[in-house]
């Protein structure tokens, strides 16, 4: 489905109110640069973003009350973070050393284009109404689920500080697999009961004003259903898989974020990071009425460190307008109980209690939190400074997955990645069952140009996105085999060749050792045949290799077939699936009969 213009009233022109407010910036800029250090008093209320540099990555813990984005600056040894006046001057005041960074503050400032949000980016009514379309276009590859209410909906609405109504919204996922194809979960009502299939979990927006996530989440959506048919890695990966899509974790949030464009509050989005929750009576009270939001004081909880697993660490604040704030417990927040209920549903506990225990190497499934921004693919522990007990496998999905994107593979808490980040949910989703589990940090921007999302986000992480989903059956495992790349059934007739490359340079770089095929099944599958397909240069015996096969495709029943190709290297690793249509138009012969180009026993 292509995401049209839902035809909301037209925007105000903001050009001279951006001119006006880049002159304030780089005059307050250089202000600010020309000041000595050691004079903490200014008091100006203009809203900046300071590089706030630091000796050790640990010392970014001490900034969890202040409006930290998710960047840092590993060269130059810096984080930014968006702070008014006061701010500025209590963070040289506490022995920091900072410096204006106009560029950033000028994306603070000022809208990228004149239709930056609902001229383009969808609202949170506009993601369901999507969903809903999808649902209704493609009910034999979709399921949606209504999986739990927002804290506003849950408690009949809210009402802002500013006295606007937010009525709240259900919680919604979307599930991508074709029933007719035994495995599935079953769904009932609000109810989930696991399947055998495979699981990849993509969610985005847990981060409110983080807009590019949703609609990068909705692009996977639509590549997954209008690809079923006409792509071949598609159509199995719907077929064998079950892909669950929740493209806003926290629409309360989102909706605040919205609200931001309404002309009496200035016309642009608000930079709310939390979700809406006001009544978090740390001390018996209503403990934030911040209004309106600003990236750095604002009500509600950070839902991105109230996870039930590693709750309370560094990276997240006690104080309720922090935009770390942790909430008052463990998965305290609906919005985060709920979706920690689902995953369980959909996902077996592989790992054991301690928190040296690894999960199994044949651990089943595999999780994406989307965010931005920094350009980097993040793994556990992100809220410890210590290795985690799969790190091998973790980090090496990671590094395979920013090949595509090409976006740095961390470990969010390590000096030379991002910073600490206790209650995250990649952290609970591996921690508690032990499936990889990834943050991808998306672009330079929280709100970029709307065009940058075709035209860079989304070409960037698709082929991610997809060989992650690729990996889910058996992850640990499967990171280590070959890729099976540029399949290709040449001539059209009946003698066929099929021919492929298998590459491991980014796999292990091991040589390879065999390479098959199956027919209309993947390997995996009780009936599946194997047959083997030979070295093109006449031996197997480097990290990347070209096969070669033949069969018959006048002995195949007429219509569609589907040729599933994998390589193993000389550990014994099999990697990742990847697959061909072939079309027979002849009639259907008494038996089926493969000429493989070399015949021997395949494990």
């Amino acid at each position: 489905m292509e995401h049209t213009n839902h035809g909301h009233k037209p925007r105000h022109t903001h050009r001279p109110l951006a001119l006006a407010a880049l002159t304030i910036v780089l005059l307050l800029a250089a202000r600010l640069d020309a000041r000595p250090a050691a004079r903490p008093g200014w008091a100006g209320q203009e809203r900046v973003v300071a590089r706030v540099y630091y000796e050790d990555s640990r010392d970014i813990a001490r900034l969890s009350d202040y409006d930290v984005w998710e960047y840092n600056n590993i060269g130059e040894r810096y984080v930014l973070v968006a702070v008014d006046g006061p701010g500025y001057a209590a963070l040289l005041a506490d022995g920091w050393r900072v410096a204006v960074d106009a560029p950033a503050t000028e994306r603070l400032s000022s809208p990228a284009d004149e239709a930056i949000f609902y001229g383009d980016y969808r609202t949170v009514a506009e993601v369901y109404a999507d969903l809903d379309v999808a649902a209704a276009a493609y009910p034999q590859l979709t399921e949606p689920l209504t999986y739990g209410q927002s804290y506003c909906l849950g408690r009949g609405g809210c009402l802002t500080p500013g006295g606007d109504a937010l009525p709240g919204f259900p919680l919604r996922a979307i599930r991508v697999t074709n029933e007719a194809v035994a495995g599935s979960s079953t769904i009932a009502g609000e109810s989930v009961s696991r399947g055998q299939k495979p699981v990849f979990f993509l969610m985005a927006n847990i981060h409110a004003r983080e807009i590019t996530t949703p609609e990068i989440a909705m692009r996977f959506l639509d590549l997954l259903l209008d690809g079923y048919g006409s792509d071949a890695d598609v159509t199995w990966l719907v077929d064998y898989h079950e892909i669950w899509i929740v493209p806003t974790a926290n629409p309360d949030g989102h909706w605040l974020v919205e609200l931001g464009e309404q002309e009496e509050y200035g016309g642009l989005p608000f930079y709310q990071r939390k979700n809406a929750k006001q009544a978090n009576f740390m001390d018996d009270i209503d403990d934030c009425s911040a209004w309106p939001p600003s990236g750095g004081d604002h009500y509600g909880v950070d839902l991105n460190r109230n996870h039930s697993f590693g709750w309370g660490g560094d990276g997240s604040s006690g104080e309720p307008c922090s935009p770390t704030f942790r909430g008052a417990a463990p998965a305290s927040e609906s919005e985060v109980a709920q979706l920690e209920a689902l995953v369980r549903a959909l996902v077996p506990d592989q790992r054991g209690p301690a928190m040296d225990d690894p999960a199994p190497d044949d651990t089943t499934g595999l999780f994406i939190t989307l965010h931005s921004f920094s350009d980097l693919i993040l793994w556990p522990w992100g809220h410890l400074y210590v290795d985690a007990p799969n790190k091998a496998g973790l980090k090496a999905i990671g590094d395979k997955l920013a090949t595509f994107n090409g976006y740095d593979s961390c470990q969010s808490a390590a000096w030379d990645c991002l910073y600490a980040a206790a209650g995250a949910s990649d952290d609970w989703a591996y921690g508690e069952l032990g499936i990889p589990a990834f943050t991808f940090e998306i672009g330079s921007k929280f709100m970029p140009d709307y065009s940058d999302i075709d035209t860079v986000q989304w070409p960037e992480n698709r082929p991610a996105l997809l060989y992650a989903a690729k990996l889910a059956r058996t992850p640990y495992q499967t990171i280590h085999g070959p890729d099976a790349l540029d399949l290709r059934v040449t001539p059209p007739g009946p003698l066929r060749e099929l021919t492929a490359t298998l590459d491991s340079s980014d796999n292990g770089n091991r040589p390879i050792a065999a390479a098959v095929y199956t027919l209309d099944v993947p390997p995996w599958q009780p009936e599946a045949m194997p047959v083997p397909l030979s070295a093109a240069d006449g031996a197997f015996d480097s990290p990347t290799e070209s096969v070669v096969g033949q069969f018959d495709a006048a002995l195949l029943s007429p219509g569609r077939h589907t040729l599933f190709v994998r390589g193993q290297d000389d550990a014994g690793n099999w990697g990742p699936v990847s697959a061909v249509f072939v079309e027979s138009p002849l009639l259907p012969p008494t038996e089926w009969l493969f000429f493989p180009a070399v015949v021997g026993s395949v494990e």
